[in-house]
This record gives C-alpha cells, structure tokens and sequence, in this order.
C-alpha cells in the first residue's frame, strides 16, 4: 500500500454506535505505524472551525469504545474534538488542521426525511476534501 496515504488517518465518529462500526470496518485495513487521528464534531457557536482540547463526557465515551476495539501497539492515536458550525465543513477544515493524508468513515444510518433536512455529510465531504476518502461499508451483524 501507499505509505504516505496510510500515514494520518482521518476518522469522524459520531457517537459509540457509530465509533464501534468504524473501528470494525477499519481495522483489517491499518498497516503498522499509522496515525489515526479520531474525530468528534460538536456544534461551533462561531463561523470557524476550533479543536478543543479537552473531551467532553459523550465524546470521551465515543473515543473509549473506538480506542478498545482497535487497541495496538504499532498504533498511532489523535484525538480531536472540534466545535464547527456545520460536520462536513468541520471536517475538510480538519484535514489541514491535523495534516491528514486520507479520511476514512463508515456512512451514517439516517432517513431520507432527515437527509433531506440535513443535506448529506458524508457526500459533501467526499466533494469537498482535498485528499481522498474511503467509505467503508458497515460490517456489524
């Protein structure tokens, strides 16, 4: 595989449920001495994107579930929580923020009608992100 473009992992979780799909989806793929630089993206009350550097309790419970399920020595881990006004946007900003060479996600299970409100995060990151993006289906059963 490409070693720059396994270097710095850029994974956005959502929540536990979500942390435990992404982890599981990921963790066949890592090669040894990857970064892997989890994200959580709260609501920002300004117009920028800002990594806060402490976690708040829902997004150290997010990491936790994460970190247990892909614990291993040859691995690297960031942990970002960032306050943006918006999730995609949030996230391209993250990639020049941490100095990510990939992003990598499972998609999150949302209805049309909330799609419809929301728009949809994840194609607008794909569009949006200057360095390629993996979707990794979800492999929960």
């Amino acid at each position: 595989m490409n070693d720059e473009l396994f270097e710095r992992i850029l994974i956005p979780i959502a929540g536990p449920d979500d942390a435990e799909a992404t982890a599981r989806a990921v963790r066949p793929h890592l090669d040894p001495d990857t970064t892997l630089i989890v994200t959580h993206v709260t609501a920002g009350e300004s117009a920028e994107t800002t990594i806060k550097t402490g976690r708040d309790q829902f997004a150290g419970a997010t990491y936790e579930t994460f970190y247990d399920i892909l614990y291993r020595d040859d691995l690297e881990f960031e942990w970002v929580t960032l306050e943006a006004p918006e999730v995609a946007a949030g996230l391209v900003d993250a990639i020049d923020m941490t100095e990510a060479t990939l992003v990598a996600f499972t998609p999150r299970d949302i209805d049309a009608w909330k799609r419809a409100i929301t728009g949809d995060p994840g194609g607008r990151l794909i569009r949006a992100a200057d360095v390629p993006v993996m979707v990794f289906p979800d492999r929960r059963a």
